[in-house]
């Protein structure tokens, strides 16, 4: 067997392989004295099938199958004895129908592959790059300690509608001419109005000050103009049901009066958002949420840091690829993607290539290694994270190892946080290269500088 390279520039290569009937025919005739003794043909016992006749049978299916292992096998242990690095996979230039199958013949297969650029990094204290701190003021901390004291309030009874917040309670029936029930007319027991869904300042004036016990006389339609409120308000499934009430009065005795009021600031609600005695007093309390909101955007500025590095790498070292045989590779490997997807996929695909090919180089210039404890942790920040956005801010650490444990069962999901783990080493190792420029920011232009860029990418995908 002989295996020779052609190295057609930086970035291509050509490999082939040749295969003399002394590589392959001792293993082949094996197989063939193996199906030989299993075979079973009518007219001949088992193991009596005359050689001449299995080998008209089976041989050339047989000399494609140990010819392939063969090639695939020596050609790989070339290519890592050799210490060639490629991107993507051999691709064949010689095809089954260029070849004559016949037992001691000789053969030749030629695969042409994409190399792995060598890439330089020469980063110094001369490349800068911005790093933002964010700070957080007393106004957004105000915020989110009423966010909590709405998340955590509750209904309660009140004597009259004063500021059009209240929930009224009641039974609401369809009036006549003479204000008097309609016979087989519209009406529901224990209905609820939202007084707040009242937009109008005209239609809001019957229900100003009303008590238990009064009576409110209004036109439905017009005041609730949307059919899911009349629909709910009379406890109906659809507007079908409800007709044409255009202009119908309707009159609703109210029984009950309720009002949300947010939570007091108190142990008990301390309790609820933190967990029992880990906050007692408002200070503590404001200080933690503080701490909180300055953790979440340390994360999010963190994230801006590293697709600031990413793009920086991208652009400063913009390592050359074997474009054309990824596109020739990409397509065999993906024949159901038509052109226009693939044209468009295919710039995204080169640049996600390039990035890996920095995150590896630098980890391997560094020696970073992601072990097992650094993907659990970088599961259980990110479990933490998705259950405060639900309120759930104090799960126990037993919790939140098991919840992220689970999310790990899957291999991918492995391997994408593994990933996402080695990017963030890589860029952190990267600043200590690099002139780290601090800028100060407030939550709010930041968030807008977030936003911007985001619709930023927005577009350019588009």
């Amino acid at each position: 067997m002989n295996i020779n390279k052609n190295r057609i520039d930086d970035l291509n290569l050509s490999v082939s392989v040749e295969i003399n009937k002394d590589d392959y025919e001792s293993k082949v005739n094996e197989v063939l004295r193996d199906y030989r003794r299993k075979a079973n043909i009518p007219g001949f016992r088992p193991g009596k099938v005359p050689e001449s006749m299995v080998r008209k049978m089976y041989g050339k299916a047989v000399l494609i199958d140990e010819i392939n292992k063969l090639v695939s096998e020596s050609l790989q242990n070339y290519l890592k004895e050799e210490q060639i690095q490629l991107l993507g996979e051999p691709m064949p230039k010689t095809t089954s129908d260029d070849l004559e199958w016949e037992i001691g013949n000789n053969f030749t297969f030629e695969f042409e592959m994409g190399l792995a650029p060598t890439i330089d990094l020469n980063l110094s204290k001369e490349d800068k790059i911005t790093k933002y701190q964010i700070t957080v003021d007393k106004e957004l901390v105000d915020k989110t300690v009423d966010s909590y004291a709405g998340r955590y309030g509750k209904m309660v009874d009140t004597e009259a509608v004063v500021d059009f917040k209240e929930k009224l309670t009641g039974d609401i029936v369809q009036l006549d001419a003479d204000n008097q029930p309609v016979e087989n007319g519209l009406s529901a027991e224990d209905s609820s109005v939202l007084v707040s869904l009242i937009k109008d300042e005209e239609h809001r004036k019957p229900f100003e000050g009303a008590k238990p016990g009064d009576e409110v006389v209004f036109r439905l339609a017009e005041t609730f103009p949307n059919d899911w409120e009349i629909t709910s308000i009379l406890k109906k499934k659809d507007k079908e049901e409800v007709g044409d009430i255009s202009d119908s009065l309707f009159r609703f005795t109210v029984k009950k009066i309720e009002k949300f009021v947010n939570a007091e600031m108190n142990q008990e609600l301390f309790d609820k958002v933190f967990g029992e005695g880990e906050v007692k007093s408002i200070e503590e309390f404001e200080d933690r949420i503080k701490n909180d909101i300055a953790a979440d955007f340390e994360d999010a500025a963190f994230g801006k840091f590293v697709r600031d590095a990413r793009e920086f790498l991208l652009d400063n070292i913009n390592p050359p690829l074997p474009e054309e045989f990824l596109s020739k590779w990409l397509r065999a490997s993906n024949k159901e993607i038509d052109d226009e997807t693939f044209d468009k996929e295919f710039p995204y695909f080169l640049k996600t290539m390039k990035w890996d090919l920095i995150i590896q180089t630098i980890a391997k210039q560094k020696d970073l290694k992601v072990e097992e404890q650094d993907i659990v942790e970088y599961a259980k920040n990110a479990a933490k994270r998705q259950f405060a956005q639900y309120g759930m801010g104090n799960l126990p650490d037993d919790i939140l190892t098991k919840y992220a444990i689970n999310s790990l069962k899957e291999e991918k999901s492995i391997r994408d946080a593994a990933s996402r783990v080695l990017e963030m080493k890589v860029v952190e190792v990267v600043g200590e290269d690099m002139d780290i420029v601090v800028q100060e920011m407030s939550t709010d232009d930041f968030n807008k500088m977030i936003y911007a860029a985001n619709n930023k990418e927005a577009v350019n995908e588009e």
